[in-house]
């Protein structure tokens, strides 16, 4: 239906605050590595199915995604989190240092293939990208370091 309101409430049951100004500031500052992204996807994960969390979202938005894409994200989370866990403190830190060894190494540990691996690290890219420009964006910086503020205050 697009409850927006038991959406955030779900949100503020599973999300600590502090965690999430940690992980906002960091992303702001240009800082991000795959130890971010563990952490946003558990976030995610902790707020249960995301067929579940999109229902809450408009009919407008909920009703553009394709059937089954839910599902694929879904279990593609899952194993993303596998691959990560398979990896070193280093790794989590500094993806760049994954080459083709390093890539096999983490694919045996994970129980995926090297292709599941190196889906992984472009992901992250894309989403390092993303973030990049957002965060290169003056306005929108500024924004949300005052809505953090804000938070810390209220």
């Amino acid at each position: 239906m697009g409850d927006i309101q038991s959406l955030l409430e779900m949100a503020q049951g599973v999300i600590d605050e502090k965690d999430a100004e940690d992980t906002a500031k960091k992303l702001m500052s240009g800082k991000f590595s795959l130890r971010e992204m563990y952490d946003q996807m558990k976030m995610i994960s902790g707020m249960g199915p995301l067929q579940k969390i999109f229902s809450r979202f408009p009919m407008e938005l909920s009703s553009k995604i394709p059937k089954g894409a839910m599902e694929d994200t879904q279990d593609k989370l899952k194993k993303f989190k596998i691959i990560m866990d398979s990896m070193t403190d280093e790794e989590m830190d500094n993806p760049r240092i994954i080459k083709s060894s390093r890539v096999k190494r983490i694919a045996l540990g994970s129980g995926c293939e090297p292709r599941d691996v190196k889906a992984l690290l472009k992901y992250y890219n894309m989403t390092r990208k993303a973030i990049k420009g957002y965060s290169s964006n003056r306005k929108m910086r500024k924004t949300l370091m005052q809505q953090l503020k804000f938070a810390e205050n209220g």
